[in-house]
């Protein structure tokens, strides 16, 4: 979603090119040099000096808008002695545009309705079809878009009127940027199309590379790269061959967008930062802000926060200095996906919320949907699953309205991601063959239109030669049709044989990517099976050692001492099972926590007093912080079982001493139990509360457990909604911490 919109606005600072040519006067087609005219301007007089600093004011505004104000100024006062009406209105138009680039608006809106109440007194046509032009492009700028489509069709029945071609082809083009910046992609791209064909009758380069660049914004936006990245290439190449400074400013940019979502990075940075050099140069803030907003996306990409934040903070003050409601909010959209991704979900809100706010209020429709996916992550990131999902559909809707595919594939690819952690496997596959689906069509899509494109470019290319073949000898002509027959059937069988090998190499590695997952998948169920039997094997073993034992030998003596491993291997066993059966109760969240008010210092004191017996060697210590007692909502039997088994484990594991902290925070509650033992590797930290895994490779049982007790605890405390923090301690070992909020989440069966 950001490429269409910082397309949308990269859009209208090359389309305001156009004016080089609409602003001028029809008597001053001839020009001199600029050079040239600054020489003769010290010894001009009357008439003659309003001429020249009329030409100087237009040969400098684009590339140097402060100096076509000073020489338009001068202007202005040659014209209040020595008047001339279009030379006049010539110039404030000018000025209107310097004004906008520089971020005027309130100077550039005073300068056209200068330039209108002159040309409707004159009755100057011409000057009037420019200055509503102007009008429009100022309320675009200050989101005014309703407002900017009606001067725009004002604009377009003057240049009707007066069967001004060209007129009609650039403000058609302004009315296809407002109907894409109100979400509706099929009307614009019905505009841009025909303003290409009338600028292709003109045949003035200026205006077909603009033309070009457009065509590529409105594939971009629909996700077709690699078709929009030809048309920036060939608008590139005019822009270059005709010195357009502004012009490649403006398609450096888009080309850069194009490759970072291309994914080249490196590309995308090259393109953007030559951009970013054009606009200083131009001193043109908005294009300098859309650039680092750009830079900034690419480095977060890059997980170069730092940078990326930097880069948006810039742009944001850029923004608010040009007071451009629609810019500050999608930056704002953009910060808030940096935090998200730094997981601090707070500051991630603060930027997001009233950007959403201003987006909806502002109609900006394609910004809808990703500040919508932007807020579900938001909530996803706060624990609030369900709000995720609501917020992640209307995500959905929106994206679906203004037919943008990337958007849907990747809020489709959000819910897959949701289901999934939720536990709820058969939706989670439901959204990832939506997901499959979108973005195959994205893929085809692109393919055909791809195919579409090289072939025209072909047939232009044939009707080319075909002009050249009659200005040749007969007997030549023949031979070039016959080459020129063969070509054209080896390029498509060339065409068409790439084409099915693309599809057919890009089936084969989507395959062997289900291929790989489904392996990887058998191989994680092998392992549990395994792991579980083993550890259902002992104490069955022990059971059997016993009765075989009893058989051998009926000796009254050994009755009750087999009677009790038989006894005790049943009583492990047991044990063994339950633990296995919590833990799938809680792994699927059909167990409901039952709470009630519990003081945490009281379990924890109680418990200790529990392990003094069992561990005499082990000096237990508890220590509350903050305001105490610390009373909280949750299932007693549930969290004293899971503070149990971490306690037993660091006991297990521990030296001499065990130390239990309680920290009563104001939203949260933490119960951190340190030891001083071997500690547990990082590399090990994350493994180690899976279900089923011991560090001890032998899985003796001589230390205790299945497995299983620390996943018992991490599930409980995600029960209550909270998590387990595995650490190291400054004791020397291990340091695993329980952090849950004070009321923990609604809980439902399945």
């Amino acid at each position: 979603m950001r490429f269409k919109l910082l397309l949308l606005l990269c859009l209208l600072l090359g389309t305001g090119l156009w004016l080089s040519t609409s602003v001028q006067g029809s008597d001053n087609e001839e020009q001199s040099s600029v050079a040239q005219l600054e020489a003769q301007l010290p010894q001009a007089k009357g008439r003659e000096k309003g001429e020249i600093l009329t030409e100087l004011v237009e040969a400098y505004r684009d590339n140097n808008p402060p100096l076509s104000l000073e020489y338009a100024q001068q202007a202005l006062s040659s014209f209040a002695k020595y008047p001339d009406e279009k030379r006049h209105i010539t110039v404030l138009n000018n000025m209107a545009w310097a004004h906008i680039t520089l971020g005027q608006y309130e100077q550039a809106q005073a300068r056209t309705n200068q330039s209108q109440a002159l040309s409707k007194e004159v009755d100057y046509k011409r000057g009037l079809y420019v200055s509503v032009t102007m009008q429009g492009i100022i309320y675009w700028r200050t989101a005014d878009y309703q407002s900017a489509l009606k001067n725009f069709e004002q604009a377009l029945e003057i240049a009707k009127e007066q069967q001004d071609t060209r007129g009609i082809a650039n403000t058609t083009n302004y009315i296809a940027i407002i109907h894409q910046t109100l979400g509706e992609p099929k009307k614009a791209l019905e505009y841009f199309q025909s303003a290409f064909e009338m600028q292709q009758q003109i045949g003035e380069e200026k205006s077909i590379a603009v033309s070009l660049n457009n065509l590529a914004n409105i594939h971009g936006t629909s996700g077709n790269y690699s078709l929009a990245l030809d048309y920036q290439l060939k608008s590139l190449t005019i822009r270059e061959r005709i010195n357009d400074v502004p012009g490649l400013a403006q398609v450096l940019g888009n080309i850069g967008l194009t490759y970072f979502y291309l994914e080249d990075y490196d590309m995308a940075l090259s393109y953007l930062q030559r951009a970013l050099g054009y606009y200083e140069t131009l001193q043109d803030k908005l294009g300098i802000a859309e650039m680092l907003t750009n830079l900034g996306a690419v480095h977060q990409r890059k997980h170069q926060f730092d940078a990326a934040l930097h880069q948006y903070q810039s742009a944001l003050a850029l923004a608010q200095e040009l007071d451009d409601v629609a810019m500050m909010s999608r930056i704002k959209i953009d910060i808030a996906s940096a935090y998200i991704e730094l997981g601090d979900a707070d500051l991630a809100q603060e930027y997001a919320e009233p950007a959403l706010q201003k987006i909806i209020n502002l109609k900006i429709i394609p910004l809808q949907a990703n500040a919508l996916l932007v807020s579900a992550k938001i909530a996803k990131l706060k624990g609030e699953t369900t709000q995720a999902i609501h917020l992640t559909n209307r995500s959905i809707e929106v994206a679906t309205d203004v037919e943008d595919k990337r958007m849907v594939r990747d809020a489709y690819q959000y819910l897959y991601q949701i289901y999934k952690d939720r536990g709820d496997l058969a939706q989670a596959l439901y959204y990832l063959e939506l997901f499959k689906q979108v973005n195959d069509e994205m893929f085809n899509s692109e393919s055909d239109q791809r195919v579409a494109f090289l072939l025209s470019h072909f047939e232009a290319e044939k009707r080319e030669q075909q002009i050249k073949l009659l200005q040749a000898d007969q007997s030549l002509k023949r031979k070039e049709i016959e080459q020129q027959r063969y070509t054209r059937n080896v390029w498509i069988a060339s065409l068409c044989a790439s084409f099915a090998f693309i599809l057919l190499f890009v089936n084969r590695m989507h395959q062997n990517k289900i291929n790989r997952s489904l392996n990887e998948n058998i191989k994680s169920q092998r392992e549990l099976i395994q792991a579980v039997a083993h550890e259902f094997r002992a104490p069955l073993a022990r059971v059997q050692l016993a009765f075989d034992m009893l058989e051998d030998s009926l000796v009254a003596d050994n009755t009750k001492l087999l009677s009790t491993k038989i006894n005790d291997g049943l009583t492990e066993l047991e044990k063994l099972i339950k633990e296995a059966l919590d833990f799938i109760q809680l792994e699927n969240k059909s167990r409901a926590l039952h709470t009630s008010e519990l003081k945490i210092g009281n379990m924890l004191s109680r418990l200790l007093e529990s392990h003094v017996d069992l561990y005499p060697d082990i000096h237990f210590e508890l220590t509350e912080k903050g305001p105490q007692p610390c009373v909280v909502q949750a299932d007693s039997h549930q969290l004293n079982r899971a503070v149990s088994n971490i306690v037993r484990n660091a006991a297990r594991f521990a030296e001499t001493q065990v130390q239990v902290t309680l920290n009563n925070l104001s939203q949260h509650y933490e119960i951190c139990i340190e030891d001083d033992g071997p500690g547990i590797p990082v590399a090990e930290r994350q493994r180690v509360i899976e279900p089923f895994v011991r560090l001890d490779l032998s899985r003796c049982r001589d230390s205790g457990g299945v497995g299983l007790g620390l996943a018992l605890a991490k599930k409980i405390s995600e029960a209550h909604g909270g998590k387990l923090i595995v650490g190291s301690s400054t004791l020397g070992g291990a340091k695993l911490t329980i952090r849950c909020p004070k009321k923990p989440p609604p809980t439902s069966n399945s």
